[in-house]
């Protein structure tokens, strides 16, 4: 056993954690996460990543849940990963990005942000083009650069957002705000959990199509709705629970809307907040 220290990512408090060295040098999945309970450090709970040589690399706050929607089949799973370059390898993506970059990738697709992604490492550029694409080849566009930052020129892109490693260098507009990026840390904690790093790859595709498809069906929604009528979430649940068979939480709700509004460039016409949270009960 080895004792790591950790820091709190809500309260910044630091203490320490002990971790079997055997299990984090053998683990499959890239990062080995370890659930910190609170009371073990401070209030909060939260996960931390661990990587092989017994460095942590991130930690996310775990006290935010949500059900994922996502099913996918041993024979779809299957027949993705036989269509998977065969020199991709995720693990070593898992390796060199924090849990925290891959939530931001997730953000800046959702927002139709161009993603300038600066690394040195050229060894990782064709991994990581091969990720981006095959995770957004059924739902989403994605515009991304995977560059050196010798060639890096502000004036050549718009609006975008900038990541050189591991750290943001560029978001303008303050997406990645942690508030804002609850919903894809859930995602990617999922993404990370998952034994198979193969199979991870598959579950995370089928939940971004899975979100782009369910935004799809609430912009219909809106298109056909009357002047001036609204849209209340107790209604959009339960049509999604008929169309879908899926019963969505309003967290994630919220997260469709946000991929309706930014994505889609749909306005959701509601009336108030206040009205719409009566409008679930």
């Amino acid at each position: 056993m080895v004792i790591l220290e950790v820091r709190c990512p809500a309260c910044s408090k630091r203490g320490k954690i002990e971790v079997s060295e055997e299990e984090v040098k053998n683990t499959t999945k890239g990062l080995y996460a370890v659930n910190v309970k609170d009371k073990m450090i401070c209030d909060h709970s939260f996960v931390v990543y661990v990587d092989k040589n017994l460095v942590v690399r991130d930690s996310f706050i775990a006290d935010f849940q949500i059900d994922m929607p996502v099913s996918v089949s041993k024979k779809e799973i299957e027949k993705d990963i036989g269509i998977l370059p065969k020199s991709f390898d995720v693990s070593l993506l898992r390796i060199n990005f924090t849990a925290s970059v891959l939530a931001y990738f997730l953000k800046a697709i959702i927002r139709r942000k161009k993603i300038i992604i600066i690394s040195e490492k050229e060894f990782l550029h064709e991994h990581l083009s091969n990720f981006l694409r095959y995770i957004c080849n059924e739902s989403f566009d994605v515009e991304f650069d995977i560059i050196k930052l010798k060639d890096y020129d502000s004036k050549k892109y718009g609006n975008h957002i900038v990541i050189q490693e591991n750290e943001v260098i560029k978001d303008d507009d303050n997406i990645f705000a942690s508030k804002n990026v609850k919903v894809e840390r859930t995602i990617i904690q999922t993404f990370l959990n998952e034994i198979e790093p193969m199979t991870s790859m598959v579950l995370l595709k089928s939940e971004l199509t899975r979100i782009y498809q369910l935004s799809e069906i609430i912009v219909d929604m809106i298109k056909n709705l009357k002047k001036n009528e609204t849209l209340y979430s107790k209604k959009v649940i339960s049509d999604l629970a008929n169309i879908r068979g899926i019963q969505l939480q309003i967290p994630y709700l919220e997260y469709l809307y946000e991929v309706v509004e930014y994505y889609f460039g749909v306005t959701i016409p509601k009336s108030s907040s206040i009205s719409n949270f009566l409008g679930t009960l």
